[in-house]
């Protein structure tokens, strides 16, 4: 009987692990799609203000007022955006070299990229 309840203790370890990990996957899972969502954006915005400044260099017509709110909504998106992908990495045990921004493992002492010395 002990036998079969030491299986039984571990197939219920085993499963919560599972659960887990399955848990963990969902969450990243949804972090990627809001990153996605989140980089579509940020080239609207950037599209947008293209046209912007075109548009108001070919009618002459002065649109600073405009410009600042584009790039204020621009900076606030790529904030959000390095704060889900921070998220991201420290899930993959990863870092981002403060140098050239290459994601390296956690463990690394240099980039991977550039040869800084990380942390």
């Amino acid at each position: 009987m002990a036998v079969f309840e030491d299986v039984l203790s571990r197939a219920k370890a085993v499963a919560k692990t599972a659960g887990r990990k399955t848990e963990e996957l969902v969450e990243l899972t949804k972090i990627h799609v809001q990153i996605g969502d989140l980089r579509r954006e940020i080239a609207s915005l950037y599209e947008g203000l293209g046209r912007l400044v075109y548009d108001s260099r070919r009618s002459e017509e002065s649109v600073d007022e405009l410009i600042d709110a584009c790039i204020e909504e621009l900076t606030e998106q790529e904030a959000a955006l390095a704060r889900l992908e921070d998220r991201v990495m420290q899930n993959k045990n990863a870092v981002r070299c403060a140098e050239c921004g290459a994601v390296n493992a956690n463990n690394a002492t240099f980039c991977n990229q550039c040869g800084k010395k990380l942390g």
